[in-house]
């Protein structure tokens, strides 16, 4: 079995993607893909897709997933990397890569079944059926876009996609094509209600995840889709779907992320989050840790710290970068900040990165901080960016924000740090 037999178990005659307006039929997936896969050459042990375009992407991964030849989506990260693939595990029917926040991309390997058993609980827990027609924006790279997709695909439904950033004309798709679900991350998601005040009462569902949400966040949403469900999931590429939270227990804790899975145990060793589940890439060794933070409460569902390396040392004093950032956006009401360490004269100093031209009084916007930090904990500098660098993912691209001060250290250290 693979996916290029999972399509074409659907009924062929109906939409499958709309990719900027263009339209294909499971038929139509069905037929190029099969094209493709007659002329692949078998003496290919994998193969990079490189493609710009979503629909390229999707078909020339169809026509590779379950021959000999491993398709691997590529992410931009990954393209002046150089990987050696040494043995490919005999159950992998896919390779599948990290978005690259760190500046290099990790490649790992997926069986069929690894996602495919598990597409009957998410597509119950995201509320994805036949009659799904799910907005997506973005490359398949995102591991979390091609998950959803081919879970839209298992359960017979429709999937509405654009590679372009443009909220204004997400919206514009939404209406042209009856969209009814939405699977965008946080940070593109609550772009939306900026862009349109006129509710959308055809939404029912929503499905989110690589970042935090909490009850603001859900309720800006609300306005725009009254009807709408919100699912907020925590996952990983090497792991698949963790936990989950419903926007009806969400509270002004950005650090919930649900209870597990069906089948996903979770333990907690020193504050490190451990995970037990038959969902995962080839080669973990189980229980697997993502050296990320977090604990268990008394209700049973995971809070998530920050990843281990998001503890950073400032001056013998060990600081959670994840714990500031929340105090940013809690504070200035936005959507996203990013906290980074610099070296100073010999110090370490904590920088916060913030979107927007406006700045804040720094006087005033410390002494706000101080409701939430501890004066350690409080950033040196606040330096103001029109946007955040993003991955592919749409995460924060951490590494680019390093290089931005490397490369243009005399000029900003002559405006911030001072």
């Amino acid at each position: 079995m693979d996916y290029l037999n999972l399509i074409s178990e659907q009924k062929q005659n109906k939409t499958a993607i709309i990719a900027d307006g263009q339209s294909y039929t499971y038929g139509d997936l069905v037929r190029k893909a099969a094209d493709i896969r007659c002329r692949i050459n078998k003496a290919e042990k994998y193969i990079f897709i490189h493609e710009e375009k979503i629909i390229d992407q999707l078909i020339l991964f169809l026509a590779y997933s379950g021959t000999d030849c491993k398709p691997i989506i590529a992410t931009a990260a990954s393209k002046n990397q150089q990987f050696t693939v040494e043995e490919i595990p005999p159950s992998a029917c896919m390779g599948v890569m990290t978005s690259g926040s760190t500046g290099k991309s990790k490649l790992f390997w997926r069986s069929y079944y690894s996602w495919a058993d598990f597409f009957p609980l998410q597509n119950r827990v995201f509320g994805i059926d036949e009659q799904t027609v799910i907005f997506c924006q973005g490359s398949l790279a995102f591991t979390g876009n091609l998950n959803i997709y081919l879970g839209v695909f298992a359960a017979g439904g429709t999937v509405v996609a654009t590679e372009k950033f443009r909220p204004k004309y997400w919206l514009d798709l939404m209406l042209k094509y009856n969209v009814n679900a939405i699977y965008l991350i946080p940070t593109k998601l609550l772009l939306l209600p900026k862009f349109s005040s006129m509710p959308n009462s055809s939404i029912k569902q929503i499905v989110s995840g690589s970042q935090n949400m909490d009850k603001s966040d859900a309720l800006k949403l609300k306005r725009l889709f009254p009807d709408c469900i919100i699912t907020l999931y925590y996952g990983a590429s090497e792991l698949n779907y963790i936990t989950y939270i419903k926007d009806t227990e969400m509270t002004d804790d950005r650090t919930v992320v649900g209870k597990p899975f069906a089948n996903v145990k979770i333990t907690i060793r020193n504050e490190e989050i451990f995970i037990d589940t038959p969902y995962h890439v080839e080669g973990v060794t189980l229980p697997f840790s993502l050296k990320d933070r977090g604990y268990i409460d008394d209700e049973g569902s995971l809070h998530f710290l920050g990843r281990k390396d998001d503890i950073c040392n400032i001056n013998g004093l060990k600081i959670s970068l994840n714990k500031v950032e929340n105090a940013l956006r809690k504070i200035l009401d936005i959507d996203e900040a990013a906290l980074l360490p610099f070296r100073q004269n010999d110090s370490d100093v904590l920088c916060a990165f913030i979107p927007g031209s406006e700045k804040q009084n720094k006087t005033a916007l410390i002494r706000e901080l101080r409701t939430y930090l501890t004066d350690f904990e409080i950033p040196k500098y606040f330096i103001y960016l029109k946007s955040l660098p993003k991955n592919e993912s749409g995460k924060i691209d951490k590494f680019k924000l390093y290089n931005m001060i490397e490369q243009n250290e005399d000029s900003i250290k002559n405006i911030y740090f001072k």
